[in-house]
């Protein structure tokens, strides 16, 4: 019987581990974020209607246009969705 409970048990716990890790939001970092959220100066962009996808692409290519050291240290992934997010005309994440 106590085995069932143990196992039982775990099986709750994986089940709950399994739901917060698919609803938790992803971290990001703060400062890769903001300096792609920052990327284009803060420059007045009309709103574009692309896809998200589209935005990403681009904001990939730009990254691409900064040298290493001014992207050391930073994330590109969290860079990236920054960037998507100004040309997307969001609220910063975090401003």
């Amino acid at each position: 019987m106590a085995g069932v409970l143990v196992v039982l048990g775990a099986l709750a716990a994986a089940i709950y581990l399994a739901v917060q890790s698919t609803t938790a939001e992803p971290s990001v970092d703060t400062r890769s974020y903001q300096k792609g959220y920052h990327a284009f100066g803060d420059a007045w962009l009309p709103a574009g209607d692309e896809d998200r996808e589209v935005d990403e692409a681009r904001c990939a290519e730009l990254w691409g246009s900064f040298s290493s050291e001014e992207l050391a240290g930073v994330a590109k992934a969290d860079w990236v969705a920054g960037c998507a997010d100004y040309v997307e005309g969001k609220e910063s994440r975090f401003e």
